[in-house]
């Protein structure tokens, strides 16, 4: 796992939007809208396709999402 020093200003090319399991009547857990967020560091994960994994910050939730759901900004 990589912390940056300096957190990375990207765009989230998506909504993420997530679930409770049943057990819970589906509650959300976080709903975040696409636009700007911060990367946080990344980390190597088989459960994203690109093998990467980003920390995103956004809406005050702090999730990881795969590297090729963001777009760097210029």
């Amino acid at each position: 796992m990589k912390i940056y020093d300096i957190p990375l200003s990207v765009f989230l090319i998506n909504d993420l939007v997530a679930y409770e399991s049943d057990e819970n009547d589906n509650q959300i857990v976080y709903q975040i809208k696409k636009g700007n967020v911060q990367v946080l560091g990344e980390f190597r994960s088989v459960k994203y396709d690109s093998g990467i994994a980003y920390i995103i910050f956004a809406n005050d939730e702090v999730i990881s999402v795969d590297k090729d759901m963001v777009k760097l900004k210029d």
